[in-house]
């Protein structure tokens, strides 16, 4: 699973703009946008509104497995965790940030997704 999340960092910072300014109502899939982008991050970000943490504003994103065909270590997470609709966890991106936000937002949700496993 380490190697999935880590193919999926650099899609995801290549989406910043998409991530960083969300114009979606609350609970719509933000990325991927493109099949080609699933096959890649084989997962989705589902916008959860925008929340504030010390005075920042963040975009709140549910992370949760991609429902069609995935790797082992993902698709056993996933059947372990509720099915598709399981959220393996929340993803808070600056809002109106950059490239460097997201990156740093991925890092900080796979360590904490790597800590339930613990």
């Amino acid at each position: 699973m380490d190697k999935v999340l880590r193919l999926a960092k650099p899609v995801l910072c290549r989406a910043a703009k998409k991530l960083t300014g969300v114009t979606m109502d609350r609970g719509g899939t933000v990325f991927p946008e493109k099949q080609k982008q699933t096959s890649q991050v084989r997962s989705s970000l589902d916008f959860d509104g925008e929340v504030t943490i010390d005075g920042i504003v963040y975009n709140k994103f549910q992370v949760q497995p991609y429902a069609g065909r995935i790797p082992s270590s993902i698709s056993s997470w996933r059947e372990r965790n509720g099915g598709t609709h399981a959220v393996m966890g929340s993803m808070y991106v600056k809002k109106g940030g950059d490239e460097l936000d997201v990156s740093d937002a991925w890092d900080k949700f796979v360590d904490e997704f790597k800590q339930q496993g613990k």
